[in-house]
């Protein structure tokens, strides 16, 4: 055993590879630790021994790769060098042959991991700023170099290496890898992971079971450190017990397993090993007499017939070695199982949310999100196999002597590009069997096509490239080892950073969505313009190949070559239609300047918007809008005001504005103006903004999700978009590293509880007349009073009785309708014509809720109710409420299986939840922007949705939502610095929406419903519009008002404290 292993380290140490790998490691661990920013949560110190804990996790995934690549060519060495035979007659013992070589290749994997580990260790040490804690502890380091690297990398190596000697197949370790690699990854999706499970918690149950049979610790990990609080988790290091414990116990019990079926499977026997291949014993009869034929010549028919003939023989010939393969059935299989965990999890999403129809978009973009990077890999692998399969069984040198032996590499692309449709016809059959299981038999051929154009398309031109490096290389691995990093650095997601021109991405998918709406809208055929860019450039390089292998300057290969090229550039150029370089660093630059500049108008006194009247034309076609509008200023300060700075928005061009005052126009012709009015506005006096913009978006540069002009399914967070005076704080840059680079200070930060309150909310009226175009219908919020055609365009025009917030939208599409008079109030649906599943019981649903609403809390301070569904293009939200419209994305809740879980009838939760806006945040009362803020709006709409869930399904299902937000809010507090929920902060909505909730529902409980209603009324009376706005101490005040004084210090503990809710 000694003799074996040291053999094996001192044919690596010779090798100058090694060490360059070696290097790689380093530098690559030296990257993550100065470059990743895998915070587990605001406060939580990157260098903390909780963040270190859970980046080695990650890191340890790389052992996958790196004993993949040691397994590979250790447990076939012999083999490949023509060594075996030679070795079956040596006196060796399996027990020494096999435990040298296990240890050898453990011994290596775990260099290459700890390796990675000083590298991250390093990195760290050099990163400064404020996310890194000050000093170095080398335990920090070595524990989960030991319970993550050295568990981890003996399983992985384990696994491996049984698989490698009871398969004896290479490729089939390396598809194994990649099998070891998926199951990481669906340890994290039902794992408490902090990255992929924050969102969609899963029940305690499921959780525990996921703690101990995830095979790399992660689950257990997340779980053993769920009650940690931010101090813990930066001072202490995860203790190896309970789950954490029996986890890795028992991983190292079934690697221990696996290195015993793997010494048993290893033979030193030729004839045992042939037998276990093929199943049958050795045939030892004498070989017949051998014939001595005379010698036969064919004719060879020249010319194009002959070429394709050769050209389809070679394809069979590929295809039917690769269909013979034991990989490429472990990779349809491997596919298969990954691809089909990503599909159910797609469908059930999880215990918060509820199943969605197994629609085609749905199936569609899941394969095209997660095959297109294992397929690249893959496609690595078969290119490499196919090509180099005749040099291996050493027919090489006949076949080049072939007269159409030029045309083989040519059948490889072919061969190499039908597998790659194979596979993704195979996973598009597999969506189809989850819509049937399912029971949602409606198949849209076109998402199923785009999913083929995504995926298909780029493994085409990936493959066509691969052969080319193939050829070029001289050897078989090395040539497989250029492949893998070419494909790493061309067509995965790191070539957004090597490659930042969209047009040299053409070997990338579509990570995009698809719409029953809008299919997949423009982002179709614009991917489309940069594959047939791509395939004239591969084509390009193959012609220029041709050439100079031939040493022939054909005149038809000219004419090819000039016909790709021009047909290129053209693709190419219709591709880049509207680009925009340098749009991010433009957007960084501008925020930097817009800060530096303007940062000291914070504090100075600005008139606020008072009234707004806007023509706004929609051109779904062209994905285009025009604004046309005029603005009310109003100084409702105590002083004047002198100077005006005027902020329009970046991403629409400034078409003409200008500020009416005095009797004058005085021009604005930059997105931010400061201008200096010729007398000051004194206290209570008006000024004018007339303004038009417009906005237009390409394919080549995405669109904002919250100003999604599309050819149907329109959703634009219009009031986003509009111009606005005064500094905007919401513009600053959050990031702490770019702020401290271009030394920016501190951000702003949340106005504190106990800061003056603004004298006056900045309500303001609105008149807003929307044109669309024919056929489709506009939503705007207020009463629509008017609609009419001209022109073949439809005109609709919306306005609010009362003033609102300064928050406004629309949203535009081919709708069907339902609608119902509910106490003079009209209830309407605008949906997609077919997603008609939910729409009778959000009918329903709204009734109830608005009834509720009104009984308990005051009168609806509309004539309509709008709730209109818009595309999956716009995100950001579930629902969002406006005054007197709601708007539902289709895949989030509004298109939702409800009748497959009752317990999650997320319809009522919508209507619950969204309605109550109306009371709460939205219309009546808008809180004064400040700490605390959210419990004036999240929090009281997370307490009606429950009683209004309540009030359908009773006490005792209601009790299971409760125990649900407790659980969320237990799962994800350990991540956020304690707040108590009357000073909760926005991006704290663990506390605002899941605490709050259980807080409101343990006071309804204590004081009864009732008089808690009665509480919520009162201060609703007493702060609505055109009251001073009201903070989480004005609510607290009305609760200590309708509750007896032995109440009150139960009331400070759930709104005031940051301990558990008893």
């Amino acid at each position: 055993m000694k003799h074996i292993f040291l053999f094996d380290l001192q044919c690596y140490l010779r090798r100058a590879g090694f060490y360059i790998g070696g290097l790689f490691l380093l530098a690559a661990g030296i990257f993550a630790g100065l470059q990743f920013n895998l915070s587990a949560g605001d406060g939580i110190y990157l260098n903390s021994p909780y963040s270190v804990g859970f980046t080695s996790g990650m890191l340890s995934l790389s052992l996958i790769f790196i004993a993949t690549l040691f397994t590979v060519q250790l447990l076939s060495r012999e083999s490949d060098s023509g060594f075996a035979a030679i070795m079956y007659t040596l006196p060796l013992k399996r027990r020494q042959w096999v435990w040298g070589r296990l240890l050898s290749v453990i011994t290596l994997s775990l260099a290459g991991f700890v390796l990675i580990m000083l590298g991250f260790a390093a990195g760290q040490l050099l990163r400064s700023g404020q996310e890194m804690r000050p000093g170095f502890r080398l335990l920090h380091y070595v524990y989960p170099l030991l319970v993550f690297g050295l568990v981890n990398g003996l399983f992985v190596c384990s696994v491996l290496c049984a698989v490698g000697w009871y398969s004896g197949n290479k490729l089939v370790v390396s598809v194994t890898g990649i099998l070891l690699y998926m199951l990481y990854m669906i340890s994290l999706l039902f794992s408490n992971s902090p990255f992929m499970a924050q969102s969609l918690p899963q029940s305690a149950a499921a959780q525990q079971v996921s703690a101990i049979a995830d095979p790399f610790g992660l689950s257990a990990y997340f779980l053993s450190s769920q009650e940690f609080t931010v101090a813990q988790r930066n001072q202490s290091i995860v203790p190896l017990q309970s789950f954490f414990l029996v986890n890795r116990l028992l991983v190292l019990a079934v690697s221990a397993a696996l290195f015993l079926l793997a010494g048993r499977a290893f033979s030193l026997s030729e004839k045992r090993r042939r037998h276990r291949k093929t199943g049958r014993p050795a045939d030892n009869r004498p070989a017949p007499a051998a014939l001595t034929p005379g010698y036969f010549t064919t004719a060879v028919k020249a010319g194009t017939t002959g070429g394709m003939r050769a050209l389809l023989s070679f394809v069979k010939l590929d295809l039917v070695y690769a269909f013979k393969s034991i990989p490429l059935v472990m990779a349809a299989v491997a596919l298969l199982f990954y691809t089909g965990m990503e599909m159910y999890a797609a469908i059930e999403k999880g215990v918060r949310m509820p199943q969605q129809y197994a629609s085609s978009g749905l199936m569609a973009v899941t394969i095209s999100g997660n095959f297109h990077l294992p397929g690249v890999f893959l496609l690595a692998y078969f290119a490499n196999d196919l090509y180099w399969r005749s040099s291996a069984s050493r027919f090489a040198l006949v076949e080049k002597t072939t007269r159409f032996a030029g045309a083989k590499a040519l059948a490889h692309w072919i061969s190499s590009s039908l597998l790659a449709l194979g596979f993704t016809l195979l996973l598009v059959a597999a969506g189809i069997l989850f819509q049937l299981a399912y029971r949602y038999p409606h198949f849209d051929a076109a998402a199923y096509g785009g999913a083929v154009l995504f995926n298909t398309g780029p493994l085409v031109l990936t493959a066509g490239l691969l052969i080319l490096v193939n050829a070029v290389a001289g050897n078989r691995y090395a040539a497989l080892g250029i492949s893998l990093v070419f494909v790493l650095l061309t067509a995965s997601p790191l070539a957004r950073k090597i490659l930042p021109f969209p047009l040299l991405r053409f070997q990338g998918g579509y990570p995009g969505v698809y719409s029953d709406f809008n299919g997949y809208g423009i982002y179709l055929s614009s991917f489309a313009k940069r594959l047939l860019c791509g395939f004239c450039f591969v084509s390009a390089l193959w012609l220029l190949k041709r050439i100079t292998g031939t040493h022939k300057l054909r005149f038809s290969t000219c004419l090819a070559l000039a016909a790709v090229t021009l047909a290129g550039a053209y693709a190419g150029r219709a591709f880049l239609d509207g680009y925009e370089p340098g749009r991010k660093e433009a957007r960084l630059a501008a925020a930097i300047a817009y800060e530096k500049q303007y940062r000291s108008w914070q504090h100075r006194p600005q008139p606020v918007v008072t009234d707004v009247q806007a023509t706004v034309q929609l051109f779904p076609q062209r994905r285009a809008y025009t604004i046309e509008g005029h603005y009310t200023l109003q100084n409702k300060t105590r002083t004047a005001v002198d100077s005006i700075l005027l902020n329009f928005n970046e991403d629409l061009r400034l078409i003409k504005a200008g500020l009416l005052y005095d009797s004058a126009c005085l021009p604005i012709s930059r997105h931010v103006t400061a201008i200096r009015l010729p007398r000051p506005l004194q206290p209570g006096d008006t000024a004018g903004l007339r303004f038009t913009v417009s906005c237009q978006w390409a394919a080549v540069n995405g669109h904002d999700p919250f100003n999604a002009i599309l050819g149907n399914g329109s959703f634009m967070r219009i009031s986003r978009y509009f111009p606005q005076p005064g500094y905007l704080a919401g513009r600053e840059i959050t990031d702490k590293n770019i702020r401290r680079q271009y030394r920016l200070g501190a951000a702003t930060t949340e106005k504190k509880l106990d800061a003056p309150k603004s004298p006056a909310s900045d309500f303001t009226h609105l008149d807003m007349t929307i044109s669309t175009d024919s056929g489709q219908t506009a939503i705007g919020v207020g009463e629509l009073v008017e609609q009419w055609q001209q022109r073949g365009r439809h005109y609709f025009r919306y306005k609010t009785p009362e003033p609102i917030p300064f928050r406004f939208a629309i949203a535009s599409a081919a709708y069907k309708t339902r609608e119902l008079r509910h106490n003079g109030i009209r209830i309407q649906v605008y949906y997609c014509p077919t997603h008609a599943e939910n729409v009778a019981h959000l009918l329903r649903n709204a009734r109830l809720a608005l009834d509720y609403c009104v009984q308990q809390f005051g009168p609806y301070p509309y004539r309509s109710l709008r709730f209109a569904e818009v595309s999956s293009f716009t995100r950001g939200f579930a629902a969002t409420a406006y005054p007197a419209s709601i708007f539902m994305t289709e895949d989030m809740t509004f298109h939702a299986n409800i009748r497959a879980d009752q317990q999650q009838d997320v319809i009522n939760e919508l209507a619950g939840h969204e309605l109550s806006h109306l009371w709460w945040g939205n219309n009546q009362v808008a809180p004064d922007e400040r700490e605390g803020a959210t419990m004036l709006t999240e929090t009281l709409a997370m307490y009606t949705e429950l009683m209004l869930y309540k009030k359908m399904y009773g006490r005792a299902r209601t009790l299971d939502r409760v125990r649900l937000h407790r659980q969320i809010y237990a799962a994800e507090k350990g991540f956020a610095a304690a707040q108590p929920l009357y000073k909760v902060t926005a991006e704290n909505r663990h506390i605002s929406y899941s605490k709050g909730a259980v807080a409101m529902y343990l006071l309804s409980e204590a004081a009864g419903e009732q008089q808690l209603n009665l509480a919520l009324r009162r201060f609703l009376q007493q702060h609505r519009y055109p009251a001073p706005p009201p903070d989480s101490r004005d609510l607290l005040q009305a609760f200590y008002a309708a509750t007896p004084a032995a109440l009150h210090g139960k009331i400070d503990a759930w709104f005031k404290g940051t301990g558990p809710l008893d």
